[in-house]
């Protein structure tokens, strides 16, 4: 037995092959490329062959596609149709024609002879052009009518007398001595600014003695205008106009005929 062991281990040592230096793997070398140093079309060619379609179908196999909405011709028929009206109203950015200013007046272009209505629009044309203020629409004078009361039987009370005062830029005696001329009466101011003409009087009558006294002392006889100034010198009373600056004078106020109403004393 002793024997046999030795023998057996023997046996099942493999025999060991010497060394050779000639069959050892070689390490492959690496190489760094530097991508300058490709061509351009190299690199063109690689990104064409890369193929990125199979990476997204299993990326999105599990999602379903979803379908594109058939587009109406209607629709598109209807945006053509307006884009063409656009392109009609203004064929002058297209085609780059200049369209000719409109006559100004109805004989320009023609050889027609001229009416007088039509050289008398041209004349206010060029006098609001140059001159707009004097040539704009006229303002109207708007008085308020007199508000008249009656006191006692023998007095008449003119209650707002200041405010057409004001509203005509005159100073309240020279109207009020105006208004007794007229009315051929008396009268004064009360307290209240109110004027108190002895007599009985409509507002009628008020009424058209402001009228004379507007025509007369108030507006220009040049443009109308309700802008003027009532000076007095040496006696005479003279109307200048803000607006066109023409000037006139007016003749002075005259009490007409004032009936005695007293009774006269009577001598022995």
């Amino acid at each position: 037995m002793a024997d046999e062991t030795p023998n057996e281990m023997k046996e099942e040592v493999p025999e060991i092959v010497p060394f050779d230096p000639t069959k050892k793997k070689k390490k492959k070398k690496i190489t760094i490329v530097d991508p300058a140093d490709d061509p351009v079309e190299k690199l063109a060619e690689k990104t064409e062959n890369l193929s990125v379609s199979e990476g997204v179908e299993t990326a999105f196999a599990g999602l379903k596609k979803k379908k594109k909405k058939p587009v109406e011709m209607s629709n598109l028929n209807d945006e053509s149709g307006d884009a063409n009206e656009d392109l009609d109203d203004h064929p002058e950015d297209d085609e780059g024609e200049v369209v000719a200013p409109e006559a100004r007046y109805p004989w320009e272009g023609s050889d027609r002879d001229y009416e007088y209505e039509e050289l008398l629009g041209r004349v206010f044309n060029i006098l609001r052009e140059n001159n707009p203020e004097l040539a704009g629409d006229r303002r109207r004078t708007v008085m308020r009518p007199p508000q008249v009361l009656r006191e006692g039987t023998k007095k008449t009370v003119f209650v707002n007398f200041m405010d057409l005062c004001k509203t005509m830029h005159r100073q309240p005696d020279h109207v009020m001595a105006f208004l007794l001329a007229e009315l051929g009466t008396s009268g004064s101011l009360d307290g209240q600014q109110r004027l108190v003409v002895k007599g009985r009087f409509a507002p009628k009558n008020f009424e058209g003695i402001l009228r004379r006294y507007v025509n007369e002392y108030v507006i220009c006889l040049g443009c109308k205008s309700p802008d003027t100034i009532l000076t007095k010198e040496n006696r005479l009373f003279f109307l200048r106009c803000e607006k066109c600056g023409s000037g006139r004078s007016v003749a002075p106020i005259k009490a007409g005929f004032v009936a005695r109403v007293g009774r006269r004393n009577t001598g022995t």
